[in-house]
């Protein structure tokens, strides 16, 4: 049975292939339409360019945030052991 699935699938997923294929094959046969010039007038196009460096960003903590944070842990330890004894 797995074989039938397989041939199926195999199938199914030419006709995708096969619809590009006709459109490709259309788009390199296809004539230009008589009285358009092909011209670079009016195209305003610019090679890709690399974006400037981002400006340094400063630490997220100020010089005593962590020190401040680390004494309030430090308190409060001390405080829940107190109330507990």
């Amino acid at each position: 049975m797995a074989l039938w699935e397989i041939i199926f699938m195999l199938v199914v997923l030419k006709v995708p292939l096969a619809y590009v294929g006709s459109v490709m094959w259309w788009a390199v046969k296809a004539e230009p339409e008589a009285g358009s010039e092909g011209g670079t007038e009016g195209m305003n196009w610019t090679p890709w360019r690399q974006r400037p460096p981002a400006p340094a960003r400063p630490g997220r903590q100020s010089a005593r945030g962590a020190q401040a944070r680390a004494g309030s842990r430090a308190a409060r330890r001390s405080q829940r052991r107190r109330q507990v004894a």
